[in-house]
């Protein structure tokens, strides 16, 4: 039996995972039982549902399905969408995918066709000849003859070859499995804890792969060094200063070479500069406040001044005044160029100080040269200023200008880098983890000498694969005699006895003796083949109800082809009452009951069931209280369970059935339940499915509870009067009341509703003033409708 389903992605099924899902009350999961009743609305699921069990049918997948998957899990073992071939379930499903496989002819009647079946008729003596023959080539194992002797022979020598391979494998694969446990998974520095025998194969093809070079002693040791290696502080990037040298050159240039003229020179100071430097200090010291030398105490001559100002004229005083202020700017960008503060090597990491360090000493050196040169200049200065009259050559630098911003750049450069180490660390030591793990796995295998023991364990599966290609091709050629046996014993089946099944159903159970299928001859082929006909004439034009019953009493039958018949079934039936009335319903339940689900009895009084699994899925109410009355099997004979089928937006989930559509199957709960899902504007936010469908819910729930409430109509003509007593006359809730009754379960004369979202605050209301006006009217039936959907009774 099929016990559970997962189901991450299949049409409106996204993420079902049935042990989450499937929990009753006390959190129990609950699993499929032998027989399950399944519930669910038009477009909820139920179709999608049973097209994933018909794919352990068919065999194969649906078209037009993006990206199926799902598991099915069962006590003959579980089976994944991509293993639909290969499970051992026999399994067969009704719904609207089997009818359009088997009884085309119901949907398109100019192309479609009826398939035929067969059920066993009567024998030919010819034909059993024939099988009888192939039946001696093939033999018997015991009589050691026929292919039968030599695929047991080939199976034991296949199972020789087959048990040296996997020892060899299993023997090589142990020694991955021990050193990926032991030696790495357990070595705290470089394993993992998730290393495992995927994980080691991954790392011998890597180390096995051209260019691949293991970890000398040396880098060994580096690499363990950097996985002790701790995260560093970000270094902040040097502001490359703004170097004057070339603009202070460019005004210093003209007042080293501009010549300056005394008015009356006076030739001795001219002819000695020591001389012209005193007497210009001197001049400073006394012009203006002494009449007698201070360093010789005479008194000094009455014309000096004029004579000292005739030779040191204002031409002088000014290139003087600029040539201090040039010197000033030169000791100012001296002292700027001596401030730069550079990181130390010690706080860059070990990849990246070598390269600081390089690049720190060419800018200390370019520093140096660039301070030289200002010295120099500001000494060309000072001898300029010793002799104002003579002209002096400005010096020629020895830095080059774009040395220091391009190795400050260099410098920020290697900061960027070392501050992205900070970043890309545990990358690093995840590089020079796998590196250690590689290189260990490669000294691994040079040690037990991998390849070797892969090369004979490739060799030894040559030999098993040989003797298992020999076995099958013995199986194939069994299994085509088989098949052609079982051919001929198809042709010892009457089709016409499948047909005559068909109508013995339709008449016993429904009453048409008018519609038939009949077997007819194949004109174009020696083939037989299905037909509707009508009254003896072939029947076209049939009544949707009409295809609902042949299409079912089809199915029915075809559960007894000699294919189908004495085998453990796992039958699942979808909605089989499409389109019938109320009294076609019933004979489909009895039909079902009759055939299927009433056990018959063996010799010592127990139930001998006729399927090993049943699931018939409905969305009419009816026939759900129809199946209330169905043949349940105890929990001995393996149980049944009930489920429902929602959809929340554009999902469909399975859940159990609640209690009040199990056990009391009407509507009129179903409705309740609904709208007191609306009570609460936050539950729309996970289950919006009550509140779009809430305008109908709340007219039906309204027409039948006020039916009954007030079964008499006073006013034929006042289609609110109902509504109007049970408010008791509150114009606003009867106008709210009528505006989404009509607005929110009718689009046909308000079609812009249908594109404009569901206005949710206002259903709350509403619903919580219906549920009210319930319990103010009769507190008694109200308590009874909770208890009838799980709730506990409301007090006060």
């Amino acid at each position: 039996m099929i016990t559970q389903i997962d189901v991450n992605s299949f049409g409106s099924f996204n993420g079902l995972v049935w042990r989450t899902a499937m929990r009753d009350t006390g959190r129990n999961v609950q699993n499929f039982k032998r027989l399950n009743i399944i519930y669910g609305r038009n477009y909820s699921g139920k179709t999608t549902l049973s097209r994933i069990f018909r794919t352990l049918e068919t065999g194969k997948l649906p078209t037009n399905y993006a990206s199926p998957s799902f598991t099915l899990y069962g006590d003959s073992g579980n089976v994944a969408h991509t293993a639909l071939a290969s499970h051992s379930y026999e399994v067969r499903v009704y719904n609207r995918d089997f009818v359009s496989e088997n009884l085309s002819f119901l949907i398109d009647q100019a192309n479609g066709e009826i398939k035929t079946f067969a059920i066993v008729g009567e024998l030919n003596k010819e034909i059993d000849e024939k099988i009888a023959a192939l039946e001696a080539q093939l033999g018997k194992p015991e009589t050691n003859t026929g292919l039968h002797h030599s695929k047991a022979v080939k199976q034991v020598e296949s199972g020789k070859a087959s048990l040296a391979f996997s020892t060899a494998k299993d023997d090589l694969e142990s020694k991955l499995r021990t050193h990926a446990n032991d030696k790495i998974k357990k070595n705290r520095t470089y394993g993992s804890a998730n290393y495992n025998m995927e994980s080691i194969r991954k790392d011998i093809t890597a180390v096995q792969k051209v260019g691949f070079t293991p970890l000398n002693p040396d880098a060994w040791t580096s690499k363990i060094g950097l996985l002790k290696q701790e995260a560093l502080a970000d270094i902040p990037e040097l502001q490359a200063p703004q170097l004057k040298y070339k603009k202070i050159l460019d005004s210093c240039r003209e007042l080293l070479i501009s010549k300056v003229t005394p008015t009356s020179p006076i030739k001795e100071l001219l002819d000695n500069n020591s001389l012209q430097s005193w007497v210009k200090q001197g001049v400073d010291l006394h012009k203006g406040s002494r009449e007698s030398c201070a360093f010789c105490r005479q008194d000094l001559p009455h014309d000096i001044w004029d004579v000292l100002a005739a030779h040191f004229n204002e031409e002088s005083e000014a290139l003087e005044t600029k040539l201090n202020q040039s010197i000033a700017s030169i000791e100012i960008e001296i002292a700027a160029t001596a401030r730069i503060i550079l990181p130390a090597p010690e706080d860059f990491y070990s990849i990246q100080r070598a390269s600081y360090e390089q690049s720190l000493d060419s800018l200390k050196s370019a520093l140096k040269i660039y301070t030289i040169d200002l010295e120099l200049l500001k000494t060309a200065l000072g001898e300029r200023k010793k002799n104002l009259f003579k002209p002096v050559l400005p010096p020629e630098p020895a830095h080059n200008p774009e040395t220091i911003p391009l190795l400050l750049q260099s410098i920020n450069e290697t900061i960027k880098e070392n501050n992205k180490s900070t970043t890309t660390l545990d990358k690093a030591k995840s590089e020079a983890i796998t590196q250690l793990r590689l290189s260990d796995v490669y000294s691994f295998i040079g040690i037990i000498e991998y390849q070797k023991g892969l090369d004979r364990v490739s060799q030894l599966k040559t030999t098993a694969d040989t003797c298992s290609t020999e076995l099958n091709s013995l199986k194939t050629e069994i299994a085509q005699i088989e098949k052609e046996i079982d051919d001929l014993k198809s042709k010892l089946k009457d089709e016409r006895k499948g047909a005559e099944r068909v109508n013995a159903i339709l008449s016993h159970f429904f009453g048409h003796d008018g519609i038939k299928l009949e077997a007819v001859d194949n004109t174009e082929s020696k083939a037989i083949k299905f037909e509707i006909t009508r009254d003896g004439k072939s029947a076209y034009n049939l009544s949707e109800g009409e295809c609902s019953l042949i299409a079912f009493c089809y199915f029915v039958a075809k559960l007894e082809e000699t294919n189908t018949k004495g085998k453990e079934l796992i039958v699942y039936i979808d909605d089989p009452i499409s389109s019938l009335d109320g009294n076609h319903i019933f004979f489909v339940y009895s039909l079902i009951e009759s055939l299927i689900a009433r056990p018959e009895k063996n010799e010592d009084g127990s139930n001998k069931y006729r399927y090993k699994q049943l699931f018939i899925s409905t969305h009419n109410l009816d026939f759900l209280k129809y199946l209330k009355k169905i043949s349940i099997p105890n929990d001995k004979n393996g149980g049944n369970q009930h489920f429902i089928i929602e959809r929340s937006g554009v999902g469909s989930n399975i859940l159990l059935m609640p209690s009040y559509l199990k056990n009391y199957i009407t509507e009129f709960n179903y409705l309740f339940h609904q709208i007191y899902k609306c009570r609460n504007q936050d539950l729309a936010h996970t289950e919006h499915e009550p509140f779009y469908s809430f305008g109908n819910n709340l007219r039906k729930f309204l027409e039948a509870f006020l039916f009954y409430k007030y079964p008499h109509h006073d006013d034929q003509n006042n289609s609110l009067e109902r509504i109007s007593k049970f408010f008791g006359n509150d114009d606003t809730a009867v106008a709210l009341a009528n505006r989404l009754n009509n607005e929110l379960s009718h689009l046909e004369s308000i079609f812009d509703r249908s594109i404009k979202p569901v206005e949710i605050p206002e259903i709350p209301k509403l619903a919580n003033y219906v549920l009210d006006k319930i319990y103010a009217a009769d507190p008694e039936q109200y308590n009874s409708l909770l208890k009838s959907i799980g709730e506990p009774e409301r007090v006060g």
